[in-house]
């Protein structure tokens, strides 16, 4: 920088005196050379990098001026008083607009700079806001503070005991993250801690805790007055969006946590009171029997077998399927997916179900043996929940009709009845835990058997779907992948 201010000096003076004695030749007065000499040091005064050169060009200029141009020339003696006017005249005038000029500069310079900072500023606040992250908030900073340094940064996110060492730090430099992360302050190089240390080690810390360790690797190399300031108010953007990320965080998991306890408390009052019915009816029934077993006709106590039955199998059904949505929810549903024949599936899913003496018809179609991989203990839990459905919401003497068909990637089972059908308003909200048609609470169920369904096809990467018309029935279609 500084052999090129001298050269810079140099030209300038070189040039100043090579236009003066050309415009002397043409006649010019003295006045019209020393404007050049002036605007010599106003070019110098851009060009270089402090006022010093503006000075020395200044100097320079009333020296060569006196040397060919003032009387008598090539001295620096004066035989003309009024010259030594003219010099002082010459020389402050060039000091004054050397001054200004770079007054001039650096207020240009200064305002580049922060309109360099506000931009990159901007940038890391969007770049920020738009993380969903604390890592992906950690690395985007880490970028920013790169493009800002041009030096590697390296990042220590959470925990000590979680810290990924980069191959280039030893052990001592653990030793001053670890400081770093313990005491919320910057250590290492150009700090008042471990300066020995080629890395800068700074503090990524909220009001409670320190998030991370940023690690600059600065080669020994002092980092500027102004980039400090910008890395500051980075990493400070940096807490602030780690912040931010921490309390959503703790708001959802808060959210999470009562919409638990709305279902628990859904599912409590469900439960005790879709129990408390079949419990009554065996508990009724098994009296009748011990009172009156020998008055009863044996017609009779077999229909109260038959009711005691009915109803234990509806609970157990029950129970299996609040255990599978628990066993769903928690991520402990082990499949076991295997290849069976679908219609095989049915007709044991069939023998299940309890049709309440409806005499509704059931009508099975398949044109050929067509095999799917599912979990078999699962599928009959949803194919009984489907077709406990349609008898439940249709009329005896109503009928079901159960269709099988080869698709390219899937197979497609579907069970249709002749029910009172579902309004299309409803028939997203049927998959929903605990929803029930508004038409049928008189009826036993707690409204999990569709939820249940929808969660075990897509744990075997197959869907559920409904087409339905109200008055004229509804129609569930399973999706599974073929076996193969």
């Amino acid at each position: 920088m500084k052999k090129r201010d001298i050269l810079w000096c140099i030209v300038s003076l070189a040039l100043s005196t090579a236009v003066a004695f050309v415009f002397s030749a043409l006649g010019f007065s003295d006045a019209n050379l020393i404007m050049i000499y002036i605007l010599g040091v106003l070019m110098v005064a851009l060009l270089t990098g402090g006022y010093v050169w503006g000075i020395i060009s200044s100097i320079l200029g009333v020296l060569t001026f006196n040397f060919f141009f003032a009387e008598p020339i090539f001295t620096f003696s004066v035989y003309n008083p009024d010259y030594l006017i003219t010099f002082v005249v010459m020389f402050a005038t060039s000091i004054t607009c050397s001054v200004l000029t770079k007054r001039v500069k650096n207020y240009a310079a200064e305002n580049a700079r922060k309109s360099y900072r506000s931009e990159l500023l901007l940038q890391a606040s969007r770049s920020l806001q738009e993380a969903s992250t604390s890592q992906e908030i950690l690395q985007k900073t880490v970028k920013q503070l790169g493009k800002l340094l041009e030096k590697k940064i390296y990042c220590l996110m959470g925990k000590p005991e979680n810290w990924k060492m980069p191959k280039e730090l030893l052990k001592e430099d653990r030793a001053t993250a670890l400081w770093c992360y313990q005491h919320g302050e910057d250590a290492g190089f150009s700090t008042d801690v471990l300066r020995e240390s080629p890395y800068m080690f700074l503090a990524v810390k909220g009001k409670q805790k320190t998030f991370a360790v940023i690690v600059v690797d600065t080669k020994k190399e002092a980092i500027g007055t102004f980039e400090r300031g910008i890395v500051g108010t980075i990493i400070h953007e940096c807490v602030f969006a780690l912040e931010k990320e921490e309390l959503l965080n703790k708001q959802r998991e808060a959210e999470m946590r009562l919409e638990k306890e709305q279902l628990r408390a859904n599912l409590l009052r469900s439960i005790s009171h879709d129990l408390r019915s079949p419990l009554t009816s065996i508990s009724g029934n098994a009296e009748n029997l011990l009172a009156n077993e020998e008055k009863l006709p044996a017609g009779r106590r077999r229909e109260i077998y038959r009711d005691i039955y009915d109803d234990s199998k509806w609970l157990i059904n029950l129970v299996e399927n609040l255990l599978s949505i628990t066993r769903i929810e928690n991520g402990n549903m082990k499949l076991d997916m295997q290849g069976e024949i679908v219609e095989e599936v049915i007709e044991e899913a069939l023998k299940h179900v309890n049709f309440r003496g409806k005499d509704q018809s059931v009508r099975i179609e398949c044109d050929e043996i067509l095999m799917a991989k599912m979990d078999l203990k699962l599928m009959l839990q949803v194919i009984i929940n489907l077709v406990d459905n349609a008898v439940k919401y249709t009329e005896a003497g109503g009928k079901i009709h159960i269709e099988i068909k080869p698709q390219e990637i899937f197979t497609r089972l579907s069970i249709q009845d002749t029910g009172k059908g579902i309004a299309t308003e409803r028939q997203a909200q049927i998959f929903t835990r605990f929803y029930r048609e508004p038409e049928v609470h008189e009826q036993e169920g707690i409204g999990i058997g569709l939820y249940l369904a929808r969660q075990i096809m897509e744990l075997q990467k197959g869907y559920i779907e409904v087409r339905s018309e109200v008055g004229r029935g509804a129609e569930f279609r399973l999706y599974f992948p073929n076996e193969g």
